[in-house]
C-alpha cells in the first residue's frame, strides 16, 4: 500500500514537471519588439538599433487571390501561412499585405467583425513567426467589387467611413509588434480624370492586369494634391491615434513630384519605384531629390522595367540614401518559378538578387 502511494506521488511529480517544461518547448519565442522612430527620424527597434525593412508585397495570384477573398477557407489560410515561411526563408523580414475596405465594411459605419478576426488571426501568425507587417488599407484594387454606396459617395462622406476603416484596424492590431505600419493608401491622387464639367470615377485609368492600384481621395477639380493630401492624411491618422499611439503610419507614394514635402505628415516616406531600362539613373535622381528629416523606403520596386542588372545599379547608386526595400513575392519560390515563361524568369531574377543582397 505504501509502495503504491509513493508511485502515485512520484508519477504526480513526474508530470507536473514535464507539463511545467512543456509550453517553453511548443510556444514560440516572439523576439520581435515594436518598430518606431527615433529621435533622428531613423527606424529603430526598442532597443534603439537601426531595423532595416527588407520586404516582400505578398499576392499569389493562383493559390489565394487577394488576401482576404477566400482566407476563411482552411486550405487557402494554410496556404496563405506557407507563403509567409517561404518569404522568410527567402530573408524578408517585413511582408507588405494589401486590405480592401469593401471586404471590412459591412457599411459605411458598420465594421465586419468577422474580418477584423481574421486579420489578427494573421497578426498572431506574423509574430510567432517574428516577421513583421505593413498593413496597408482602403484598397479597392478590383472596380467591379466596390459597393454602390461607397462609390457614390461625396468626398467627406468617403474620408468619414475611410476614417472607421482605419480606427477599428488600429484597434484590433495596433498593440501587435508584429504590426510595423500602417500604410494609409496604396498609390493616391487628387481628381484624377475629373476636369471640371466631366464625371469621374474613384478609380481613374485603365488599371493594370484588371486591376485598379491608383485610388482618387477627391473627385472636386478645385481640390490641389498637396493640401488635399496632407488633409486627408491629418484625418486618417487622427483616426488611428484615437486607438494606436506607436504604430508608424506611411503612404505608399508613385514617384511623380516632390514627396519629401509629407515628411511632417508621416512617420517615414514610402515611394514606388520601378527603374526602366536606359533611364536608371533618373530613378535614382528621384529618390535622392525626396530625403528630408525621416526615413525614406522603397515600398516597391522590381525588374518589370529593366533587367536585374540594371536593377543592381539602382540600388547601388542609391547608396545611403534609403532605410529599406521590398519587391514582390506572387506564391512561388525561387525553384518553383519556370524560367521558359518570361514573367516568371524576370521574378526569380528578383528574388535571387533580393536573397544575395539582404542587408540583415
Amino acid at each position: 500500500m505504501k509502495m503504491r502511494w509513493l508511485m502515485s506521488v512520484l508519477g504526480c511529480l513526474i508530470f507536473w514537471a514535464c507539463k511545467d517544461d512543456t509550453p517553453s518547448e511548443m510556444e514560440p519565442e516572439t523576439n520581435i519588439s515594436k518598430i518606431s522612430v527615433g529621435t533622428a527620424g531613423q527606424i529603430q527597434d526598442s532597443d534603439g538599433s537601426l531595423f532595416f525593412p527588407w520586404g516582400l508585397n505578398y499576392t499569389n495570384p493562383d493559390g489565394v487571390g487577394l488576401i482576404e477573398d477566400n482566407w476563411y477557407d482552411q486550405n487557402i489560410w494554410n496556404t496563405i501561412k506557407s507563403d509567409f515561411l517561404e518569404m522568410k526563408a527567402l530573408s524578408a523580414n517585413v511582408v507588405r499585405i494589401h486590405l480592401q475596405y469593401h471586404r471590412f465594411m459591412i457599411d459605411a459605419t458598420t465594421p465586419d467583425v468577422q474580418a477584423l478576426d481574421r486579420l489578427e488571426d494573421l497578426v498572431a501568425y506574423a509574430e510567432e513567426q517574428n516577421m513583421y507587417l505593413d498593413v496597408t488599407g482602403l484598397a479597392a484594387y478590383r472596380a467591379s467589387d466596390q459597393p454602390a454606396y461607397y462609390k457614390e459617395m461625396t468626398d467627406q462622406e468617403r474620408w468619414d467611413t475611410q476614417k472607421l476603416f482605419w480606427k477599428n484596424i488600429a484597434a484590433r492590431i495596433g498593440d501587435s509588434p508584429a504590426v510595423f505600419a500602417f500604410n494609409l493608401m496604396n498609390e493616391p491622387v487628387v481628381s484624377v480624370g475629373c476636369a471640371e464639367g466631366t464625371e469621374c470615377g474613384w478609380l481613374p485609368g485603365a488599371g493594370l492586369g484588371g486591376f485598379n492600384f491608383v485610388q482618387n481621395i477627391s473627385r472636386d477639380p478645385d481640390k490641389e494634391f498637396v493640401p488635399t493630401i496632407k488633409e486627408w492624411i491629418l484625418e486618417m491618422t487622427t483616426a488611428i491615434r484615437s486607438e494606436d499611439n506607436a504604430t508608424l503610419i506611411t503612404v505608399g507614394f508613385l514617384n511623380l513630384g516632390d514627396i519629401s514635402q509629407f515628411a511632417n505628415d508621416l512617420d517615414y516616406i514610402s515611394v514606388h519605384v520601378y527603374p526602366e531600362s536606359g533611364m536608371v539613373d533618373a530613378s535614382i535622381e528621384y529618390v535622392k531629390n525626396n530625403q528630408s528629416d525621416v526615413a525614406l523606403v522603397i515600398e516597391e520596386t522590381s525588374n518589370f522595367k529593366c533587367n536585374i542588372s540594371e536593377l543592381e545599379t539602382f540600388v547601388n547608386g542609391l547608396e545611403n540614401n534609403y532605410d529599406g526595400l521590398m519587391g514582390h513575392y506572387f506564391g512561388k519560390t525561387i525553384n518553383e518559378l519556370d524560367e521558359t515563361i518570361i514573367v516568371d524568369a524576370l521574378h526569380k531574377n528578383f528574388l535571387e538578387f533580393f536573397v544575395d543582397r539582404n542587408p540583415n
